[in-house]
């Protein structure tokens, strides 16, 4: 009985906060900041550029050797 009264009311109130959202305007930024991961799609490939990398990383000089956890941490960056 409870779950009756319940889901009518959830659906209304998610209802009501899109229709309140779409009128809404916001002002956008100038400029987005997009970070550039060319060196660390190059350092996947290149095991010297890898393990330099590994270096400036926390916990990348304890991947060193260990190829799927340095490709772990390399995703993580990029």
């Amino acid at each position: 009985m409870v779950r009756r009264r319940l889901i009518p009311a959830c659906v209304m109130g998610a209802a009501l906060t899109a229709l309140a959202a779409c009128g809404m305007e916001r002002d956008m930024a100038e400029r987005a900041e997009m970070p550039d991961t060319a060196d660390i799609t190059r350092a996947m490939h290149d095991p010297a550029m890898r393990d330099s990398m590994l270096d400036t990383m926390p916990g990348g000089e304890m991947a060193r050797g260990d190829s799927a956890a340095a490709m772990k941490l390399l995703e993580m960056k990029r």
